[in-house]
């Protein structure tokens, strides 16, 4: 697996933004940006077909691929796993998860199976519907230890301070609007030393031509619409927002879609997409 230090992160390049440090308000934690009504109509309309291999969110099957180990590796690294999981099936024994905006449960299953205490959180009702179904009839073995709420990250947030080992944020930023909202939200979440991972598309021509136009418009990859170009990120931009919460960005992996043979690999570049590592370092926020 290549991977990319902090060090090298001056590298990047994407364009600055305004990062505004703030406490959210009682009144704004009522909502999250992930609740856009046309994101999330959008995504439930892909619901039924969301555990098929072969369908629409084959894509989003295959990434588990590079994203499970990269979670895995990630939380191993932190020293936050136990000697005697390291190496087995149940490496991931005693981690208590939060992924936000998990869709139909696709990642949330995968980090289940390596023993992790799992919550999912998504706006979509639908999407929560079938993770429940997908896990009740068909990873019954699961279900002492996955749960989905429908229920928003800001909300959670307010009961749940400083609560998670890891927290999980993929394919979820490049939906949302305000994402120094979401991530402080998530970073409340997460306990001192615990990590947040993130994936998403990078806000750079190659993405949005190679990826957006050429797989949404031309090739059908993704269902069209699913991608807009105001609200991709950089890499750096991600790292700064983190910045101001005290949560240190320690890793950036590159990556991309071979969509001929629907398989993700590392690649030497952030310029497609990319995967985040962050540890929060301060003992309250």
């Amino acid at each position: 697996m290549w991977r990319r230090t902090l060090l090298a992160s001056r590298n990047l390049k994407a364009t600055p933004v305004n990062v505004v440090v703030r406490k959210v308000s009682n009144a704004q934690q009522q909502y999250t940006t992930l609740e856009n009504a046309s994101e999330v109509k959008h995504h439930e309309n892909l619901s039924k077909d969301w555990w098929n291999v072969n369908g629409p969110m084959a894509a989003l099957h295959a990434l588990n691929a590079i994203r499970v180990p990269f979670i895995r590796d990630g939380i191993i690294s932190r020293g936050r796993v136990e000697a005697p999981y390291i190496n087995t099936t149940n490496v991931l024994c005693k981690q208590q998860l939060l992924e936000v905006g998990c869709g139909g449960g696709i990642l949330s299953e995968q980090l289940a199976r390596l023993g992790a205490t799992v919550i999912g959180l998504d706006p979509g009702e639908e999407l929560i519907k079938a993770a429940r179904k997908h896990l009740s009839d068909h990873s019954p073995e699961l279900c002492a230890r996955v749960e989905y709420k429908m229920e928003s990250i800001a909300q959670h947030a307010n009961s749940n301070c400083e609560h998670y080992d890891a927290v999980i944020v993929s394919e979820v930023l490049e939906h949302v609007d305000d994402k120094t909202a979401l991530l402080e939200a998530c970073v409340r979440t997460l306990k001192p030393g615990g990590s947040i991972f993130i994936t998403t598309l990078n806000k750079t021509l190659p993405m949005w031509m190679g990826g957006v136009v050429l797989g949404e418009y031309l090739l059908n990859i993704a269902p069209i619409g699913t991608h807009h170009w105001n609200k991709l990120i950089s890499p750096l931009d991600v790292q700064r927002i983190l910045d101001t919460m005290d949560c240190h960005t320690v890793l950036i992996n590159g990556s991309t879609y071979d969509f001929w043979s629907n398989t993700w690999r590392w690649i030497n570049s952030s310029q497609m997409c990319y995967a985040l590592q962050a540890v929060k370092q301060r003992i309250s926020y």
